[in-house]
């Protein structure tokens, strides 16, 4: 509420600069033209003309169109406005125009052209007020969409970053738990590897971006500490380059991809290969894992899937309109390719 009151007193006090302006300019243009007389007389004439105008715009803008137009009480409107202009111009209609001679130049007109000239303008004023009025209330709603479009979008953000690092947590202990049993001292490589990737995992991925070479360290961190766990039979291929190193990218975007190439795509009995490449230039990142295409059995109900659906959803936040998502099978394996424009 506090920002809205703000924004009301900004606009009240630019509408009054306006309308001052728009009562002194021609009483000036007048003087400088004219420069004889009294020029209180100009200002004065300037005022007695112009001033019934703004008392119309402030009352309709602030009184008749919230409390009457808006909440369709569209009869009471009119004659609202109907009373509000004879009130404002009575001095006008009452004035001896007798002396009209000694007022300006400019206001020196017949009085029945005078008058129908007044009342069309009054028209004018109204219709005008309206419209200015409508505009505002639509931009402020436009910009209020906005605002909770934006939240929403954060708090989804941080729902799925909050998904994310119990998953990839859930994974990671999975694979100390099997080094246990094979290598104890391979186990213990893996919980210090883990400290260090959880470290980043709970403080960077908090940013709304990171700079890509720390993403890519983790990455290789991530890697190394899942190959403990793979026989000699697994192949594992790393290709990193980063460019400049000036590149930034959302944190934990890739994660879950090298996530499941490692736990769908390699097997203790048959020969396993995995690739990970990621390529950085002209403002582009190129992501791309490949890995053996080992389906699971219908009775293997691991792996939700809860990291892929989450990464796309990332994507369509971070990057709309700004990535490519390509998933296929080529040649046994399985290939997922992510383009990016940062």
């Amino acid at each position: 509420m506090h920002s809205y009151r703000r924004q009301d007193i900004i606009l009240l006090f630019f509408q009054i600069v306006v309308w001052i302006f728009i009562i002194l300019a021609p009483t000036g243009v007048q003087y400088l033209i004219h420069p004889v007389g009294n020029i209180h007389l100009y200002l004065i004439s300037g005022a007695w003309v112009i001033s019934p105008f703004a008392f119309l715009y402030f009352a309709c803008f602030y009184l008749l169109i919230p409390r009457l137009y808006d909440r369709g009480r569209y009869v009471w409107f009119v004659l609202a406005v109907i009373a509000l202009i004879a009130i404002s111009n009575l001095h006008l209609f009452c004035f001896d125009h007798s002396n009209i001679e000694e007022l300006p130049e400019m206001i020196v007109i017949g009085k029945n052209t005078f008058t129908s000239a007044l009342i069309s303008l009054d028209i004018i004023v109204v219709v005008t007020t309206m419209f200015h009025r409508k505009y505002i209330r639509a931009s402020r709603r436009q910009r209020e969409l906005e605002e909770a479009q934006r939240k929403s979008t954060e708090a989804e953000l941080v729902w799925l970053k909050n998904q994310l690092n119990p998953h990839f947590l859930f994974n990671s202990l999975n694979n100390i738990s099997s080094l246990t049993q094979i290598d104890p001292d391979q186990a213990q490589e893996a919980i210090a590897q883990l400290s260090d990737l959880l470290r980043y995992a709970l403080y960077e991925s908090q940013k709304p971006l990171v700079p890509l070479a720390g993403e890519v360290e983790f990455m290789q961190n991530y890697i190394a500490m899942m190959k403990l766990r793979c026989s000699d039979k697994t192949e594992v291929n790393e290709d990193f380059q980063v460019g400049t190193g000036h590149e930034q990218i959302a944190p934990l975007l890739f994660v879950s991809f090298i996530e499941n190439a490692f736990k769908h795509g390699t097997s203790s009995n048959h020969a396993s290969r995995i690739s990970v490449r990621l390529h950085a230039s002209d403002g582009k990142i190129v992501f791309d894992c490949r890995n053996t295409n080992f389906p699971k059995d219908e009775s293997d109900h691991s792996g939700s899937g809860i990291g892929l659906e989450n990464t796309r959803r990332r994507l369509d936040l971070c990057y709309p309109g700004k990535y490519a998502w390509e998933q296929k099978i080529v040649n046994e394996d399985y290939c997922i390719k992510i383009e990016i424009t940062v």
